[in-house]
């Protein structure tokens, strides 16, 4: 198997909100311990990427700075989601010596009413923060990290993108809006009340939100793309000539300690390997790839877009 380069990083699944189509709030709630985080980084010294993201919100993380430090000491990338509530001014300043390439804070809509009803948290509190911490970073005349937004998108939210992008130039961002529809994937979907599952995308709704989807990508300001996790990480995929990016040179660890294929993969019976195994989960990675070779959704891949994107292809050059 190729080296793992490219890791998103679980520090927590604590988190300060309650989104209803987060899978972290059904999971056990605790923190990744520093020794499985460095046993990790030991295994894979090929990293030149980590995304420190997952089911909770970071900075909650007693260590995170620690966990950022230790990465950037070793060479390696740096990028952080955060729902944006902890943006004060300590931690401003603290992220702008960091060295992350770049910061981006999930929201699903700029009005106050809607974001509360889907977050539980303060609108006004995560657009100041935002705010103060683009301008800190001006003010500092630091090109990173690049700021922007990741958004998951609702039924009842399409029309809301607008407002997002608003926002966004208001700010005068320049990481990107990193859209996604509401997850398909079992270990999130299987979570969703009968009200959440109501807001999964289907029929006109995905024609809406790939024409807004591509439409607001064209019209906003949006500097070295390269710098964000996602985009790195899947670049240059072809399903018809390549596996998942995740299995091919991706990883995650979360915040349990032990590793899967990718972010969507919640379930222990995904779990490949502890922390410290690289040979445990190379061999779990090589069977994944396996059955999508054989144009086979694994059980853990089901609903994925990748892996179905994969199997079709597969499907289509075996004819």
């Amino acid at each position: 198997m190729a080296d793992v380069t490219h890791a998103q990083i679980e520090p927590t699944t604590r988190c300060n909100f309650a989104c209803g189509f987060c899978a972290g709030r059904s999971m056990r709630q605790g923190d990744l311990a520093w020794e499985a985080f460095v046993a990790f980084l030991d295994a894979h010294p090929g990293l030149l990427h980590v995304e420190l993201q997952g089911e909770g919100e970071p900075l909650l993380h007693p260590r995170f700075f620690d966990m950022a430090a230790e990465c950037r000491a070793r060479g390696i990338a740096v990028g952080l989601i955060t729902n944006g509530s902890l943006l004060d001014e300590e931690r401003i300043e603290r992220l702008l010596v960091a060295g992350l390439a770049s910061i981006h804070i999930s929201m699903e809509s700029a009005d106050p009413d809607q974001f509360r009803r889907i977050r539980g948290g303060k609108f006004a509190k995560v657009r100041q923060g935002i705010a103060r911490l683009a301008a800190r970073r001006r003010a500092r005349g630091q090109t990173q990290p690049v700021i922007g937004l990741a958004v998951t998108v609702l039924r009842e939210t399409i029309g809301a993108l607008q407002g997002i992008c608003d926002l966004y130039m208001a700010e005068r961002l320049d990481g990107g809006l990193l859209v996604q529809p509401l997850q398909t994937m079992a270990s999130y979907a299987d979570r969703y009340d009968p009200a959440m599952t109501a807001q999964l995308l289907a029929g006109e709704d995905w024609r809406r939100f790939l024409a807004l989807r591509a439409a607001l990508g064209q019209a906003l300001p949006v500097r070295r793309t390269e710098d964000y996790f996602y985009h790195a990480l899947y670049a240059g995929f072809d399903p018809a000539r390549a596996t998942c990016p995740w299995l091919d040179h991706g990883a995650y660890l979360n915040a349990t300690g032990t590793v899967t294929g990718c972010c969507f993969m919640k379930e222990e019976t995904d779990a490949f390997a502890a922390a410290a195994d690289r040979a445990g989960g190379d061999a779990r990675r090589a069977a994944l790839v396996g059955t999508l070779d054989r144009g086979i959704v694994p059980a853990a891949c089901r609903g994925c877009s990748t892996a179905a994107a994969i199997v079709a292809a597969r499907t289509v050059s075996a004819a």
